[in-house]
């Protein structure tokens, strides 16, 4: 049987899945990943980890006495890998979510006009996790070091370089490193600004686009495999789950929460709020909020405050408490908010329970609160004029039935659950095959279907405006507080 492998390189595992032609995934593996923090606020990897786990995973496919067709490799976004001229990392790879960039952030947006002009030119705002800034970090904090470097890349594309011997980005993780302009090229000025020598720039290549073969001596048993262009974790897991045309949208249910929406529109949010990504199919972009409590607010819950209460008793017991929580508001800020705040002293808050509340009402609150935030990205999305029509919900928190039903009827939109949620795994083994002439169509298979009721939206809709005015409202009031608790908490 011929199969197509999806990898994805995540922060705390690679993934990857054996697919066959019509879509079935015939095996999946993961190898977990060390995370090293050296000091608050730093977050690195070794890339040779990702290396090695990726070697042992293909090993074990080989095992499997399928033919392996074609390999493409999806993976977390921004995180910075440079090398020297011996193909040897310089400095550890400083990840997506790694904040010790702030000042550089400061420096590159002030340098290239301001933020609306950034904005403007790149389509997003420069911010602490994006791949810029940490080129300057390097080169203003180990010189040395810096000097070496020869090219630099993305964590997938490490990988697609050590298999075929040629450094390539494709334009959806290019469009996250503030390199990228709108117009789809490295922007000359600003890689200058970093000292980056535009040798060292990755070539950028179609998502879908054979990259070359595995080269000879690389791993035993794979030599000429077509290796396929992969995309940001994000666009590759929209399209696994079917999300590729204008008005197709995908909720994440997952630790954060995203809401991606294809557009052909390159409208910026200005506000900085919305992110503008190029998609993996075709000349596609997407917009997306992100929030970054989800699941995380119902799990910090839980474990709190009612860890022996099962998953399924709060399923049961949020399923008998009314929409709208009896009037409880939950913000879900527990680590401060980025879609449409872009606020990191904002906290977590329940508003107006009272003794006559049940524990089913708090955590429906914690439901709906969740919905309101991704509701609140979808309604900034489509003030862009990006459209919000076929919705597919994926993620852990899409396993429950009333969570999907909440999200349903806060969007007033029909909300499907793809059969397959194997994340951006199964969109790069899609993009695998597809390079290799398979039609992958039907390799979509919906689900679970959940349509909005109206009595509920109108609920939601009166509920939803208070939560909206709440934040304005305790803003100051956040910022003092996180001063305050800085200075309490040892």
């Amino acid at each position: 049987m011929e199969i197509f492998i999806g990898i994805d390189i995540g922060t705390t595992s690679v993934k990857a899945i054996a697919v066959d032609g019509k879509g079935k995934i015939e095996k999946s593996l993961s190898r977990s990943l060390p995370l090293h923090t050296p000091k608050p606020g730093w977050a690195q990897q070794n890339p040779q980890d990702w290396w090695e786990a990726v070697v042992d995973i293909l090993s074990e496919f080989l095992k499997s006495g399928h033919r392996i067709a074609a390999i493409s490799v999806s993976g977390q976004m921004h995180s910075l890998v440079a090398l020297n001229d011996r193909d040897e990392p310089v400095y550890p790879s400083i990840l997506w979510c790694d904040q010790r960039t702030e000042k550089q952030c400061r420096e590159l947006t002030d340098k290239l006009g301001g933020e609306k002009a950034v904005i403007e030119s790149f389509g997003n705002p420069i911010l602490t996790g994006f791949t810029l800034p940490k080129l300057l970090w390097l080169e203003e904090n180990e010189p040395e070091r810096f000097s070496t470097i020869v090219r630099w890349m993305l964590p997938k594309d490490y990988i697609t370089y050590r298999l075929t011997g040629r450094s390539t980005i494709d334009y959806s993780d290019a469009s996250g490193t503030s390199a990228l302009t709108l117009e789809g090229e490295f922007s000359t000025r600003a890689l200058e600004l970093c000292n980056v020598d535009q040798s060292s720039n990755p070539e950028l290549v179609n998502s879908g686009e054979i990259i070359g073969p595995v080269l000879e001596g690389t791993i035993s048993g794979l030599k000429g495999v077509p290796v396929v262009a992969g995309g940001a974790d994000n666009a590759s897991a929209a399209f696994g789950c079917g999300v590729e045309r204008p008005g197709d949208t995908m909720v994440s249910l997952g630790t954060s929460g995203t809401v991606v929406a294809v557009t052909k529109n390159a409208v910026p949010d200005t506000t900085g709020g919305i992110h503008l990504f190029r998609h993996v199919s075709g000349e596609s972009f997407y917009h997306m909020a992100v929030i970054l409590s989800a699941t995380n607010s119902l799990n910090w819950f839980r474990e709190r405050f009612a860890s022996e209460t099962s998953l399924g008793e709060i399923e049961t017991i949020v399923s008998s408490s009314p929409a709208g929580s009896n009037g409880i508001v939950f913000l879900p800020y527990l680590n401060g908010e980025r879609t449409p705040h872009r606020d990191p002293n904002a906290r977590g808050t329940l508003f107006g329970f009272s003794s006559f509340h049940s524990r089913g009402d708090v955590f429906r609150s914690i439901y709906e609160g969740v919905a309101f935030a991704l509701r609140e990205g979808a309604d900034l999305i489509q003030r862009l004029g990006t459209s919000i029509e076929r919705v597919r919900i994926v993620g852990g928190g899409s396993r429950s039935d009333t969570w999907c039903q909440i999200v349903a009827d806060n969007l007033g939109r029909d909300v499907w659950s793809p059969r397959v949620d194997e994340g951006a795994a199964y969109g790069s083994a899609r993009l695998a095959a597809m390079a290799m002439g398979v039609e992958s169509d039907s390799w979509i298979k919906l689900d679970r279907y959940f349509m909005p009721d109206n009595e509920r939206k109108e609920v939601y809709d009166a509920i939803f405006d208070i939560y909206r005015k709440l934040y304005s409202s305790l803003k100051e009031n956040f910022m003092v507080l996180g001063e305050l608790q800085n200075r309490l908490v040892k």
